[in-house]
């Protein structure tokens, strides 16, 4: 079962002010997403917590866990576009396309998102069940791994 169109936007609506939260029931684990303020830029991101908990140690790409799917996902190049030419032109193009790190990437997956929309959008996208939950739940924490 999926959100309808007016619970959809009524979630989003939720989302959209300081300190706003909804909970959801995705493939039977209830997902709460909660909007915080950062301490880094101070602007209000909204925050994912997996059955009331965030663990950190389900950001990094190395080790699949099944609740990355609700996080969102980030990869990004070992090395810029401009640092790339850079290293073709001192070293050459062959050293550099064989190079793994140049190549490489990192990937990461965040429990932050810019809006309320992306975050109900990306669950909706990912999941095959999303409801909205009954009674909610008042603790949420970060876990350090």
């Amino acid at each position: 079962m999926m959100l309808t169109a007016e619970q959809k936007e009524k979630a989003i609506k939720d989302l959209s002010f300081p300190w706003g939260r909804v909970e959801l029931v995705c493939d039977g684990r209830r997902i709460t997403l909660e909007v915080r303020r950062t301490k880094k830029s101070m602007t209000y991101r909204v925050c994912t917590f997996i059955d009331g908990f965030f663990k950190f140690e389900w950001a990094h790409g190395g080790t699949e866990y099944p609740e990355q799917k609700y996080l969102r996902k980030s990869v990004r190049p070992n090395v810029s576009p401009t640092k790339r030419k850079e290293y073709e032109k001192h070293m050459g193009k062959r050293w550099v396309k064989q190079d793994k790190f140049i190549n490489g990437s990192v990937t990461l997956f965040l429990p932050d998102w810019g809006s309320g929309k992306a975050a109900i959008n990306h669950l909706c996208k990912v999941c095959d069940s999303v409801e909205l939950a009954a009674t909610p739940k008042d603790t949420l924490a970060f876990v350090e791994a």
